[in-house]
């Protein structure tokens, strides 16, 4: 329930990475939504991005990276944010890293099957997940606080791991808790394990904050009786929506 230690990945793999991310980025002319476009940790999925009303997890296969090392935590966490697992395996020809496949190069994590992520997009209207509020929710706080000069240096977008985000201010390092809440939900709530988790961040002096975001689609009505009467609009992956933030409240935490 705290930070996840992982190792720095290899420059051989960087440059990988690099080179996938370009890739794919060539496909779609601009067309794509980046969610992961960076290797600051912890990750699962090495990319994510959005295009039209679909979402994928892609795992980078190169250097230390292996699927079938890390193939459950990804079909998981691909399973949670209902997204698409894809593989993208990455060969070095002389200096430069280009993909296996033609096309995108992209395979699905599990039936190896090519995929196409433009010929999956449909005018469906598909209800964004709990995994993808919780992430948009951890993008508005995170873009917040770098708008007031602070550095965020880490995020986690596991809904089942606390904190979501790490800042450092004046050399001092910061938690926060973010919450993600659908419109009309009421407030959400502080955990209850605050201390529990304080604890579990062995030399963070600072005390911690919490950040609730509450989410709605921009054409919801914004009935006051919406949770009586189910007056108000589904959150639609890739359709506008208005957020509702107050800021990062601090917690009190260890009798600080």
């Amino acid at each position: 329930m705290h930070i996840v230690e992982q190792e720095e990945p290899s420059e051989e793999f960087q440059a990988a990475w690099m080179s996938a991310g370009k890739h794919l980025q060539s496909q779609c002319n601009g067309g794509i939504n980046w969610i992961r476009a960076s290797l600051r940790q912890p990750f699962i999925e090495h990319l994510s991005f959005r295009i039209g009303n679909q979402l994928f997890f892609v795992f980078v296969e190169a250097a230390e990276f292996h699927l079938s090392e890390r193939y459950d935590a990804l079909m998981a966490f691909a399973n949670l944010a209902n997204a698409i697992p894809c593989v993208i395996r990455m060969n070095k020809n002389i200096a430069l890293y280009e993909p296996s496949e033609t096309g995108w190069g992209l395979l699905h994590a599990a039936t190896k099957e090519r995929i196409d992520p433009l010929a999956l997009v449909s005018d469906e209207l598909i209800e964004m997940s709990d995994w993808e509020v919780h992430d948009f929710a951890i993008s508005v706080v995170e873009n917040k606080l770098e708008e007031e000069g602070k550095k965020v240096y880490s995020t986690c977008s596991d809904i089942n791991l606390n904190p979501s985000l790490w800042f450092v201010e004046n050399n001092l390092h910061y938690w926060v808790v973010v919450r993600g809440q659908r419109h009309p939900s009421p407030s959400g709530e502080r955990p209850d394990n605050i201390d529990q988790i304080a604890e579990g961040i062995p030399g963070y002096e600072s005390n911690g904050y919490f950040a609730e975001v509450t989410v709605a689609n921009s054409e919801d009505p914004f009935d006051p009786d919406a949770m009586k009467n189910g007056n108000f609009l589904p959150l639609y992956r890739g359709h506008p929506m208005t957020i509702k933030y107050s800021g990062i409240q601090p917690l009190d935490t260890r009798g600080a």
